[in-house]
């Protein structure tokens, strides 16, 4: 092994989980080893973190290649194993996605007014009330009126329009004033938390970063919702994970539309055609593959690693 590797091999160990975990905790307090066995991974990460020492690498040599009738054969495999195991991993291709906080709660009384409280104070909060009832007296968050027509985007770029848009005209006493309803009104925001128990407004909604959607007449649900919510302001890092070749896109030419294949088979929407070709919203992508494997002519290739 060593020899076909170059990598430093201890004698064999066939118990380091249990009766061998001395050798094994001299070995991970010293730094810099790799333990070929993969069902026991959490142990040996607890003990890294009882030592305070770094986490080894791992390999499954035992249920990869060592588990066989046949032991003849078995070298070039785990020598292969090994090899791969010492080898950088690939790096993932991202973009950093800014939030905010800017969030938009659809919703009925008391559960969408509820969940704007809890957020008032971390989020920019604007509720769009779909019932009939008097909002609250406080001014924590807006109060909004109407009906989605479109939404679009993902965390952090969300583009929603409205119709039947009125919002609180600011006045002193008696019943609350609104403006006249109109329709094509637009908004921006972070972050859709999505109380109304109606269709999503998404394809895949669970697939839809920053689009959290829950059950109003489930107080557990709603407030997890609200939880997440609440933990999506900041700067986070986004895969990329599709890449795109043009000129070797089928999708069509002169006018005629021939390949369709990802666009059917995209479960968020992620995928639209722009002339001759088509391109992917990678804040929408979810990264599932299914282009890729789907694409005859290698126009989409998967571009993360796996």
């Amino acid at each position: 092994m060593e020899a076909a590797t170059g990598v430093e091999c201890s004698p064999v160990h066939t118990s380091l989980c249990t009766e061998q975990a001395d050798i094994a905790a001299r070995e991970v307090a010293a730094g810099g080893c790799t333990i070929c066995c993969g069902q026991e991974m959490r142990f040996f990460e607890e003990l890294a973190e009882e030592l305070d020492a770094e986490v080894p690498a791992f390999v499954d040599l035992r249920d990869r290649a060592g588990w066989t009738d046949d032991d003849k054969d078995t070298g070039p495999k785990m020598a292969a194993l090994v090899a791969a195991a010492t080898m950088p991993p690939a790096s993932t291709k991202t973009v950093d996605v800014v939030s905010e906080g800017v969030c938009l709660i659809i919703g009925s009384g008391d559960v969408a007014f509820g969940a704007a409280r809890r957020l008032a104070d971390t989020h920019g909060v604007t509720v769009l009330q779909l019932d009939d009832s008097d909002p609250p007296p406080e001014r924590e968050f807006d109060v909004i009126r109407g009906k989605t027509r479109k939404a679009s985007g993902a965390l952090g770029a969300f583009k929603v329009s409205f119709d039947h848009f009125s919002r609180v005209q600011p006045g002193g006493r008696g019943n609350w004033r609104w403006t006249e309803p109109r329709n094509g009104a637009h908004s921006e925001c972070d972050i859709i938390l999505d109380l109304s128990g109606q269709a999503p407004l998404f394809a895949a909604h669970e697939k839809r970063e920053g689009y959290l959607r829950a059950d109003p007449g489930s107080v557990t649900a709603s407030m997890d919702a609200v939880f997440d919510a609440a933990k999506l302001i900041g700067t986070f890092e986004k895969p990329l994970y599709a890449r795109v070749e043009p000129i070797l896109c089928a999708h069509s030419r002169a006018g005629q539309v021939g390949c369709s294949r990802c666009l059917d088979a995209c479960p968020t929407g992620a995928i639209a055609p722009e002339g001759d070709y088509v391109t992917v919203d990678p804040m929408a992508c979810a990264g599932c593959g299914a282009c890729s494997s789907l694409c005859p002519s290698g126009a989409i290739s998967y571009d993360a690693p796996p």
